[in-house]
């Protein structure tokens, strides 16, 4: 039975792609340079940073400052002088536009249901806290009992590490615990390789699907799981 639903954030819960956007502004407007260029510059540091981080054992306190580095040698800054524009795009960005019009609801549908929530996430050009402050800033923070992020305890998704600190934090059993997320690799393999369910949102399709056998479920909006978590 699921006692208990941890959710990704970016990607899953807030949306990535305005983010970088406005952190892109924010550096456009800093070193004078158009928009659609410095854009298109933090779009491939974000990969590279993304492969170097799943391809490499770096320590999940780590990954921000390989992660600023990265975009400081894309956008032609010094990487002492990434932190205070992303912390400047932080302050900005309105966390109404940024999160998914799916969530709100669900969360506070599940947590009056009676599951404990958490959030589990990966971090890269930016720290947790940060992160955390806008889940506040929406009212989300009071629904989610443990909050697990890879520069805190170190280990990055899909590490076993990161999932055993979340199963320690939420005190139950792996097979009790849903893993929400958007990354088949970090969202879904590290999850089922625990004993975890796990649930793939993917908002571009229109594909609902469920294997309870394996514990997992694919579905096109957050809306759908209260139904698909009673399935798997």
């Amino acid at each position: 039975m699921v006692e208990s639903v941890s959710f990704d954030v970016w990607g899953t819960l807030l949306d990535l792609d305005k983010t970088l956007q406005e952190a892109s502004r924010v550096i456009a407007e800093a070193l004078g340079a158009p928009f659609e260029t410095v854009y298109s510059k933090v779009l491939k540091a974000h990969e590279e940073a993304r492969k170097v981080r799943r391809s490499s054992l770096i320590p999940g306190n780590e990954t921000v400052k390989t992660g600023q580095a990265i975009l400081a040698k894309h956008i032609g800054v010094d990487p002492s002088g990434v932190d205070s524009l992303i912390h400047k795009a932080f302050q900005e960005v309105d966390p109404h536009r940024i999160v998914y019009d799916d969530v709100v609801e669900t969360v506070e549908g599940l947590y009056k249901e009676g599951l404990r929530l958490a959030v589990a996430g990966n971090v890269l050009f930016w720290p947790s806290s940060y992160t955390w402050r806008l889940l506040e800033r929406l009212g989300l923070g009071k629904f989610f009992e443990a909050r697990v992020f890879s520069d805190e305890v170190g280990y990055n998704k899909p590490d076993r590490g990161f999932f055993i600190a979340l199963l320690e934090r939420l005190g139950v059993e792996p097979g009790a615990v849903v893993h929400v997320g958007d990354n088949v690799i970090e969202d879904v393999g590290g999850p089922v390789s625990m004993g975890m369910k796990a649930v793939l949102i993917r908002r571009d399709s229109k594909l609902t699907l469920s294997i309870n056998l394996l514990g997992v479920a694919v579905v096109y909006s957050l809306r759908q799981l209260p139904s698909v978590i009673r399935l798997i």
